[in-house]
C-alpha cells in the first residue's frame, strides 16, 4: 500500500514538474529568474501563464499588482539602494590621496622655514612626475647644508636618496583621509586598494548568503536586521584606529548591505506583476547611480574621512524606518504556509489599490498554491533547510554549466564578459586620481551617467538584438579607454570626458549582461548561470582596484589601457555567442545542445 502511494506521489509530482516547465518555458521576463537577487519566483499548478488566472499572480490581480500599494513599496525598498550606492564608491573620498612628500630624518617637523624651500632643498623633482613622493636627498647634516643651500654656497649638492618611511601630507584639501592617517602610499600603496576590494569581498559572500537567509527568515525580517547592523558596523568603522581593524569592519558593512541589495529587489519583484518587472529592475540602477551622485556633494563639505563615513552610516538610519514602512512579503509568506499573514496583506494591498477582493476561502485557495515549491530540474523536492545548504547545493550544481560542450562555450564566455564589464564599470568610477580629474566632480558624472545609459542600450538591444548590442558597447567602452593612451596627461578634461564616456557604455554593458547570460542557458539552469557569472563579476571588482592603484602608479594610461583591451577581447568572444532576441527560451540542456552554438 505504501508503495502504490509512493508511485501516485511520484506520478503527481511528475505531471505537477511538467507543467511547471511549461509555465517556466513562458516566462519572457528575465529578471523573473535573477540569482544575483536571488529571485526564485514560486511557480504553482495551474499558474501556466504569467498573466493567466490561477496561483499567487490571480491573487494579486484582484489587490492589485502594479498601483499605488506596489508603487509606494518601490519607492521605499529602493530608497535603501541609494545609500548603498554612497558606500560602494565612498572610497574614493574616505581613501583620497593628498599631495604628499617624505618627513626627511634630522629636519623638525615644525620649522619656520618656507615649506617650498625646504621641499626644493630636500625632495628629488623631475619635469615629468614633479617633486618625488616617495624618496628623499640623503643628506648627513642637512642643518649645515641647509644653510649652505640658503646662502647660495652650496657647490655640490649629494644626489644618494632613500627611499621614505614617513610622510608630510598636505591638508589644504582633505584634513585627514585613511591615506595620511594610515600612510597609504608608496611601498604602502597596496593596501590602499585593499579599502576597496575588501568593500567588494563582503558584497561577494552577502549576495551569496543574504538570499538564502531570506528564503528562511523572511523579506523584512533580514532586511531590518541586515540594515540596522550596517549602520552600527558603519559607525564603528568612524572610530578604528588601526588599518587591520577598518578592513574588517568595511568587509562585514558591505556584507550587510548586500541585504537591502538583494532582498529589497526580490520583495519589489514579489508584489509586481510580470509586465513590469523589467522596468523596475531597471529602476534599481537609477537609485544605486543617484547615491553615487549624491555622495560628491556630502563629501564636499565633509572632508575629514571619520566624519564622512560617520555621516553616510547615520544616513543609513532613515532605514529604521523600515520598521514601520515595509511590508513582508506575501508571497513568501505564503510558500511558507502563513496564509493568514499574506491574505492580512493583501487586504491592506487591496484596499491601498481601493480594490475588492473575492471572499477570503477563495483567496486563500488561490495563495495556498504556492506552497508546492517543486523547482525545476532539482534532483529532489525538498527545500534547503539553511542558508549554508543552498549556498552547497548552489555550487554543487554549477558543474552542470560546464558539462557539456554548448553549453560550455556559453558559460565561459559569459563569465569573462561578466569579469570584464565590472572590471571596467568600477575602475573607470575610481580613475580620477590618474587622470588628475577632479575627484568631486568625477564621481559626480560617473552617477549621472548611470541614469540614462541603460534606458539607450535598451532602445538599441530592441532594434539591433543582444548580440550587436554588446558587441558594439564593448568596441565603444574600448575606443574609449584606448583613447586615453594618446591623450597627454595634461589634456585633463578631454580624457575626463573620455573615461565618462566609456562609463556610460559600460554601464550600459553590465545591465545587459542580466538579461542576455539569462536568456542564453536553458531554465533548469538559470538561476545558477546568472548567479556564477555575477561571482565572477565580484571577482573582477575585488582585482581593478589594486590594477587601477598599482598600474596606475607607473603609467596614469596603464588601467584604462589594459580595460580597453580586454574590452575588445570580450566583444571578439561575444561573436561566438548565438543572438537571442525573440527566441524561445530554451528549457534544458539537451536542447541548447542541439542548437550547436
Amino acid at each position: 500500500m505504501e508503495d502504490k502511494m509512493e508511485d501516485e506521489k511520484n506520478c503527481h509530482n511528475g505531471k505537477l514538474i511538467d507543467k511547471m516547465k511549461e509555465a517556466e518555458r513562458l516566462q519572457d521576463d528575465p529578471l523573473y529568474s535573477h540569482e544575483d537577487y536571488k529571485l526564485q519566483l514560486p511557480l504553482d499548478e495551474k499558474h501556466g501563464n504569467q498573466e493567466a488566472q490561477g496561483g499567487f499572480d490571480e491573487a494579486l490581480e484582484h489587490a492589485g499588482s502594479w498601483d499605488r500599494y506596489q508603487k509606494w513599496v518601490f519607492f521605499i525598498a529602493y530608497a535603501s539602494q541609494i545609500f548603498c550606492g554612497m558606500h560602494a564608491v565612498s572610497a574614493a573620498f574616505l581613501g583620497a590621496t593628498p599631495d604628499h612628500w617624505c618627513q626627511v630624518p634630522g629636519l623638525p617637523e615644525e620649522t619656520d622655514e618656507d615649506p617650498s624651500l625646504l621641499r626644493n632643498f630636500t625632495i628629488p623633482w623631475s619635469p615629468d612626475d614633479g617633486y618625488s613622493r616617495c624618496e628623499y636627498y640623503d643628506i648627513k647634516d642637512y642643518n649645515r647644508t641647509l644653510a649652505e643651500f640658503k646662502q647660495n654656497k652650496l657647490e655640490v649638492r649629494p644626489q644618494d636618496t632613500r627611499r621614505c618611511s614617513s610622510w608630510v601630507f598636505d591638508d589644504s584639501e582633505f584634513p585627514s583621509t585613511l591615506v595620511s592617517d594610515f600612510s597609504l602610499v608608496c611601498g604602502r600603496l597596496w593596501l590602499k586598494a585593499a579599502v576597496q576590494a575588501s568593500y567588494m569581498s563582503g558584497l561577494l559572500i552577502g549576495s551569496l548568503t543574504m538570499g538564502q537567509l531570506s528564503d528562511r527568515y523572511g523579506r523584512r525580517t533580514m532586511t531590518m536586521i541586515s540594515t540596522s547592523l550596517a549602520i552600527i558596523v558603519g559607525t564603528l568603522a568612524s572610530f578604528a584606529n588601526s588599518f587591520p581593524f577598518f578592513l574588517l569592519l568595511r568587509f562585514f558593512l558591505a556584507f550587510l548591505n548586500a541585504g537591502p541589495m538583494v532582498i529589497c529587489f526580490v520583495l519589489v519583484m514579489e508584489l509586481v506583476k510580470p509586465g513590469v518587472r523589467t522596468f523596475t529592475g531597471m529602476m534599481y540602477a537609477f537609485f544605486f547611480g543617484s547615491g553615487i551622485t549624491i555622495l560628491p556633494g556630502i563629501a564636499y563639505f565633509i572632508r575629514d574621512w571619520r566624519h564622512l563615513q560617520l555621516a553616510i552610516s547615520l544616513l543609513n538610519g532613515i532605514l529604521f524606518s523600515y520598521y514601520w514602512l515595509l511590508p513582508e512579503s506575501p508571497r513568501w509568506l505564503a510558500s511558507q504556509g502563513r496564509t493568514e499573514e499574506a491574505l492580512t496583506i493583501m487586504k491592506k494591498i487591496a484596499k491601498t489599490n481601493k480594490r475588492n477582493l473575492p471572499p477570503d476561502s477563495h483567496m486563500v485557495k488561490l495563495m495556498t498554491t504556492i506552497n508546492i515549491k517543486l523547482k525545476v530540474g532539482d534532483d529532489d523536492n525538498e527545500r534547503p533547510r539553511g542558508c549554508c545548504s543552498g549556498v552547497i547545493k548552489m555550487f554543487s550544481r554549477q558543474i552542470d554549466l560546464i558539462r557539456t560542450p554548448v553549453m560550455r562555450r556559453r558559460c565561459v564566455i559569459g563569465f569573462y564578459v561578466w569579469f570584464v564589464s565590472a572590471s571596467a564599470y568600477y575602475g573607470l568610477i575610481f580613475s580620477g586620481g590618474n587622470i588628475r580629474a577632479n575627484l568631486f566632480l568625477m564621481i559626480f558624472v560617473s552617477g549621472i551617467v548611470e541614469i540614462p545609459s541603460v534606458f539607450v542600450s535598451i532602445f538599441i538591444m530592441n532594434r539591433i538584438g543582444r548580440r550587436l548590442t554588446m558587441i558594439g558597447l564593448f568596441i565603444a567602452t574600448a575606443t574609449c579607454c584606448l583613447l586615453i593612451l594618446a591623450v597627454p596627461k595634461e589634456l585633463v578634461y578631454v580624457n575626463f570626458c573620455l573615461v565618462n564616456l566609456g562609463k556610460f557604455f559600460t554601464t550600459a554593458v553590465f545591465a545587459l549582461c542580466f538579461l542576455y547570460t539569462s536568456e542564453l542557458v536553458p531554465t533548469v539552469v538559470r538561476n545558477i548561470a546568472v548567479g556564477t557569472s555575477s561571482m565572477f563579476a565580484r571577482v573582477g571588482c575585488i582585482i581593478t582596484p589594486f590594477v587601477v592603484e598599482l598600474l596606475g602608479e607607473i603609467h596614469y594610461a596603464l588601467p584604462s589601457t589594459l580595460f580597453g583591451i580586454l574590452s575588445i577581447i570580450a566583444a571578439s568572444f561575444t561573436l561566438l555567442l548565438p543572438e537571442t532576441s525573440n527566441k524561445k527560451l530554451t528549457e534544458t540542456v539537451e536542447e541548447v545542445e542541439e542548437m550547436g552554438k
